[in-house]
């Protein structure tokens, strides 16, 4: 694939619109059923849990922002496990994340309708359900095609849609608050124990996936190297202390008693009655459909970034690697996901890929920090290369000492040196920690879509690679 055709992708995501990226990568339906699971697992001691793994998770964050500011392009995870470890992993990586990506799309489509249907109940059956998602799919299919700056407008509205009223059912619950008698109860919150804490831990970690949503679209980010960093660090922070806050407003206010309806808009009846468990309700809605929007314009620049680095081959490869010139997207690539999508949905194909759909995702993850590691490992040693043959020329060796930079023997590294070093442990500590709590299912089904795209590769796709590329 040519650069040139690369460089038509428009740079239309700035600060702002990184940080919303990753916002609704992350709020979407899961944080409606969060709070009662969280509950029922770990009681007063639920909201201190996001702290506390949402620090671990932030690890992982800061990976991917070290990732984005080294490789500046166009497709995340299949382009650093490309540079990590060459084609095969990098043709493996992106299969099973877009895999895994779409079918989130899929699911979600489920759940916008399921919340829609309380409002709405025709929605949520019969010929009704299937007229609801071709049109949201066709809807999300054209948003995206007809230009970036378009789609992150409308995803900058439903931000504010999605944000305003949770921010008044935080402000208000907290205000009508007893803080007296809350915080006497949170005095006497007791750790659980550890078995305990893990199945929580493993909840919290869960509504962390998806902040890896902004650096697929690096080649379309306004000085990504400074920008997608920041809004990782930032944006994952702000959602660790937002979901803090909402845990502990629903522990204090609705306690371990389950819910008829979704927690959120049960607490929002309490807090506001049925007006507010109404517009709880909407909000749900809009907060899918942004989750929905952030997938579709990530997901689709994987396809892109898989037949830019020719692991897509022949005349498939050529029109995914296409960019419309007038709307400056890859309009094909979007096409196809949002047919597959939404096949997916209208005949319910993807509740069986849905089952390793994390698994995928924290494998994907761990492919990344190992990658770092490389690259980091790498530079280390490039460093004391050029060191040493500064040393050299300088000065004639005269002992077995003098072989050897100065710096690399006798200076300590520094503690910013020595934190860049460790965090990716770490993050990988964290991931093989995760990845270790999967079911058996799960695994099996990874396995299978591993051996999928194993054959694709190796039957098929590598080949012409080598022709191509010969």
């Amino acid at each position: 694939m040519s650069s040139e055709n690369k460089s038509l992708l428009s740079k239309g995501i700035g600060g702002i619109g990184a940080a919303l990226l990753v916002l609704n990568g992350l709020i979407g339906a899961g944080i409606f059923a969060l709070p009662a699971k969280m509950a029922a697992e770990l009681g007063a001691f639920s909201p201190y849990i996001f702290l506390i793994f949402g620090a671990l998770m932030l690890a992982i964050v800061w990976c991917f922002g070290q990732l984005a500011a080294l490789y500046q392009e166009t497709g995340g995870p299949v382009v650093y496990a490309q540079k990590g470890f060459g084609d095969a992993a990098a043709f493996q990586t992106g299969f099973i994340y877009y895999l895994a990506r779409a079918t989130a799309i899929a699911a979600n489509m489920h759940v916008l309708l399921l919340y829609a249907g309380y409002v709405w109940p025709e929605l949520n059956a019969g010929i009704g359900k299937s007229f609801a998602i071709i049109a949201l799919t066709t809807a999300l299919i054209v948003v995206n095609i007809v230009g970036l700056k378009a789609a992150m407008r409308s995803l900058d509205t439903i931000s504010v849609l999605k944000l305003l009223p949770f921010v008044a059912l935080i402000a208000v619950g907290y205000w009508q608050l007893d803080f007296s008698t809350a915080l006497t109860r949170s005095s006497e919150t007791v750790v659980p124990a550890f078995d305990t804490i893990s199945a929580g831990a493993l909840l919290t970690l869960y509504a962390f996936i998806g902040f890896e949503t902004v650096v697929v679209t690096s080649g379309e980010t306004s000085s990504p190297k400074k920008t997608i960093p920041r809004a990782l660090m930032l944006t994952v922070s702000g959602i660790a202390i937002f979901y803090f806050c909402v845990q502990w407003l629903y522990w204090h206010t609705v306690g371990p008693a389950k819910p008829d309806s979704a927690p959120l808009i049960a607490l929002a009846n309490m807090i506001f009655g049925e007006t507010g468990a109404l517009i709880m309700t909407l909000t749900a809605v809009v907060s899918v459909a942004g989750n929905l929007l952030a997938n579709m314009i990530s997901t689709s620049r994987l396809t892109f970034s898989m037949a830019q680095q020719s692991l897509i081959p022949g005349k498939l490869g050529q029109k995914l690697g296409e960019i419309h010139a007038p709307f400056a997207t890859p309009a094909v690539s979007i096409l196809i996901l949002g047919m597959f999508a939404g096949t997916m949905a209208l005949s319910g194909s993807f509740v069986w890929l849905a089952i390793s759909s994390v698994l995928a995702r924290l494998v994907v993850y761990a492919v990344c920090v190992v990658v770092l590691m490389k690259a980091q490992r790498a530079s280390f040693k490039r460093a004391s290369s050029q060191s040493a043959s500064s040393q050299s020329s300088l000065q004639p060796i005269t002992s077995e000492k003098d072989a050897y930079p100065k710096e690399a023997t006798a200076t300590p590294a520094s503690p910013v040196k020595l934190f860049r070093r460790l965090v990716p442990f770490v993050a990988l500590a964290v991931c093989v920690w995760s990845i270790a709590q999967s079911s058996t299912n799960a695994w099996l089904f990874l396995l299978g879509e591993l051996v999928v795209g194993a054959l694709l590769y190796f039957f098929y796709f590598a080949p012409s690679n080598k022709e191509s590329k010969g």
